[in-house]
C-alpha cells in the first residue's frame, strides 16, 4: 500500500482534518511556566517557534498572524499538507510562517534556527519508536536554553481498556481491499457487531464501549489518523519525560490550565497521596491514576531556572490577561475533577469586571477600581482560578499591538471570505491573546449582516436558507422553520449585545 512506502506506518492517504489547537500558543505556553515556577522564554520579544508535524497548518499560519514579531516554520513530511499549508498562508498575507516538507528524519539535516518554542500535537502517539528519538534529537540541537517544548500524547491510565479496540479497527482494516476510508468503515462496523454479540470485552471494559459509540460523532477523516496508524500508542508520564530529559527537559506544567490546580483537579484524599511521593514524576503518575486520564498536553522547559518568589511576583505583576469569552458567558461554577466547585462571588466577579473594560496586567488589576478590597494574594488566587476554569487567558503585552491588529486584520478578512466548511467553528487570530477565537455557523454570517437585530435576523435567515443547512442545537438538528427562526433571533441577540464587543475588544473583528 502507498503509506507503507514513504508513510512509515502513519495515515498518508487521507488529508488530516483542518483545526486550531490554542494550547500551542506562546503567551499560554509561556504562562504555564510561570505557573511552574520558571523563568522560561517569553512571547514579548523577537522568537522562533517550530511546530512538528503541522499538518494543513492552520495553527501555524494563525499563531504567525496574531505574533508577527515571530518566525514561524511548520514542519510536515506529508506534501498535500505543506502544500495547503503555504496557500494557506499566503491567502492570508502571513509573511512570517515558513513551512517545510521533511520527516523528522530529514528535518535533523535540515538547516533551521535554533527556537525558543517547539511543539508537536497529536505526534507523540501515532509514530514510531525511531521517530520518537529523531524528535527528542531535533529538540536537543534546536531547542535553545530556557526554551518551551509542548507535547500532546494519549496517555495511560486512561486508554488502557481503549488499546485493545484500537488494535481491533486496525487490524480488520487491514483484511481485504478498497480505498482507506471505505476500510475504517468496514472496520467500525465489524466492531460494533461484535460488540451487540454480546463480546465481553465490551462488557467489562466500559470506556471502549463508550469508545466505540462516540466515534460516529467525530469527522471520518479524525478517526482514521487517531486510529488507524499502524505505531498509535498511549504512554505513562513518567516514560515521555524518562524520553524527554535525552535532550535535557524538565517537565514544567499542564497546558490544560486546570490541571495545574489540585484544587480543582484532584480530590482532597487523592492530592494527599500525590504529594506523599515527594517526587514530580510520580505525583503526575499519581494525578494521572486519580483522574483516569486519557491525554496528556505537556509543557518541558530545558535549562529554565527556577525562579525565587520575588522574581515570580515580578513576572506575573507584568503578564497581561484578558477575558477569554463575553463577561455574561463566564462561569463561576463548574464541574471539576474534584467535583462539582463555585468560586467565590466576592472574590472573582470583580476581576471579571475590571477584564470587562479591557486587557490588564496583574499590576494594573491590582491598582483597578473594581478590585480595591483584594489584596495581592487573593487576587492571584482569583486570577489563576478564573484562568483553571476558563474564563481568563494570558494576553500579549500592549506594547506592538498595532502592528499585530493589522497582521491579524489580513489573516481573519481572508478566512471569513472563504466558504464556510459546513457548520465547523471558523478560528480567526486575535492580536491580543496571540492566539484564536472561534466563531460559530451563525456568529459568522452575522459578521457580514446589519448591525441591528431585525435586520442581522433576516440576512441570517436568507443566508441559511441559501445554503441549505439544517442548524443544529445542543447536538440536535433543528426540525422546524418557527424553531430554526428562535434560534437565529436568540443568537442574533447575543452576538449583537455581548459577543461583537468581546470580539472587538480583541481584535478580531475591525
Amino acid at each position: 500500500m502507498l503509506e507503507q512506502s514513504w508513510g512509515e506506518g502513519y495515515v498518508v492517504d487521507v488529508d488530516y482534518t483542518t483545526g486550531f489547537y490554542r494550547e500551542l500558543t506562546p503567551a499560554l505556553l509561556r504562562f504555564v511556566t510561570l505557573l511552574g515556577g520558571v523563568q522560561a522564554a517569553g512571547p514579548d520579544a523577537p522568537f522562533v517557534y517550530h511546530e512538528l508535524g503541522c499538518g494543513n497548518g492552520y495553527t501555524t499560519a494563525l499563531l504567525a498572524a496574531a505574533n508577527p514579531g515571530g518566525r514561524f516554520f511548520g514542519v510536515d513530511f506529508n506534501p498535500t499538507h505543506i502544500n495547503n499549508a503555504r496557500k494557506l498562508a499566503s491567502d492570508g498575507g502571513v509573511g512570517n510562517a515558513s513551512f517545510v516538507e521533511k520527516s523528522f528524519g530529514e528535518l535533523l539535516e535540515a538547516d533551521l534556527p535554533e527556537a525558543e518554542f517547539i511543539a508537536l500535537h497529536g505526534v507523540w502517539s501515532w509514530v514510531s519508536e525511531e521517530n520518537r528519538r529523531q524528535i527528542v534529537e531535533f529538540v536537543r540541537r534546536k531547542l535553545k536554553p530556557g526554551g518551551i517544548f509542548y507535547v500532546s500524547y494519549n496517555s495511560l491510565p486512561g486508554l488502557s481498556q481503549v488499546a485493545p479496540l484500537q488494535r481491533l479497527l486496525f487490524d480488520h482494516s487491514n483484511l481485504g481491499g478498497g480505498e482507506r476510508m471505505e476500510r475504517v468503515r468496514r472496520s467500525l462496523d465489524f466492531a460494533r457487531r461484535l460488540e451487540k454479540a454480546g463480546a465481553d470485552y465490551f462488557r467489562v471494559n466500559p470506556l471502549a464501549k463508550a469508545r466505540l459509540a462516540s466515534l460516529d460523532k467525530h469527522d471520518p477523516h479524525y478517526v482514521a489518523h487517531e486510529y488507524y496508524n499502524s505505531h498509535w500508542l498511549p504512554f505513562y508520564h513518567a516514560d515521555v519525560a524518562r524520553d524527554l530529559a535525552g535532550a535535557k527537559l524538565a517537565y514544567a506544567g499542564s497546558a490544560i490550565l486546570m490541571d495545574n490546580f489540585e484544587q480543582f483537579s484532584l480530590k482532597p484524599e487523592t492530592a494527599k497521596l500525590a504529594a506523599e511521593t515527594g517526587d514530580r514524576t510520580m505525583a503526575e503518575t499519581v494525578k494521572d491514576f486519580a483522574r483516569n486520564q486519557v491525554f496528556r498536553k505537556d509543557v518541558f522547559t530545558r535549562g529554565a531556572p527556577r525562579a525565587e518568589p520575588r522574581e515570580l511576583e515580578t513576572m506575573l505583576g507584568r503578564t497581561r490577561f484578558a477575558l477569554a469569552r463575553p463577561r455574561s458567558s463566564c462561569a463561576l461554577s463548574r464541574k471539576t475533577p474534584a467535583g462539582d466547585i463555585s468560586l467565590h462571588e466576592d472574590a472573582h466577579a470583580p476581576v471579571l469586571e475590571a477584564l470587562a473594560r479591557g486587557p490588564a496586567t496583574f499590576d494594573e488589576l491590582a491598582r483597578a477600581k473594581e478590585t480595591a478590597k483584594l489584596d495581592r494574594v487573593r487576587l492571584r488566587q482569583s486570577v489563576f482560578g478564573l484562568a483553571a476554569f476558563g474564563n481568563v487567558l494570558p494576553a500579549l503585552p500592549a506594547d506592538g499591538e498595532d502592528a499585530r491588529r493589522a497582521a491579524a486584520a489580513r489573516f481573519n478578512r481572508a478566512m471569513l471570505a472563504q466558504p464556510p466548511a459546513g457548520q465547523k467553528n471558523t478560528v480567526l487570530a486575535s492580536p491580543v491573546i496571540g492566539s484564536g477565537v472561534a466563531l460559530n455557523f451563525l456568529d459568522r454570517i452575522f459578521v457580514h449582516a446589519p448591525l441591528d437585530e431585525r435586520g442581522a435576523v433576516d440576512y441570517a435567515r436568507k443566508a441559511v436558507a441559501a445554503k441549505g443547512m439544517r442548524l443544529v442545537k445542543e447536538g440536535k438538528p433543528v426540525e422546524s422553520d418557527a424553531e430554526a427562526g428562535a434560534v437565529i433571533e436568540e443568537r442574533a441577540r447575543f452576538f449583537l449585545a455581548e459577543l461583537l464587543p468581546f470580539l472587538r475588544g480583541l481584535g478580531v473583528i475591525e
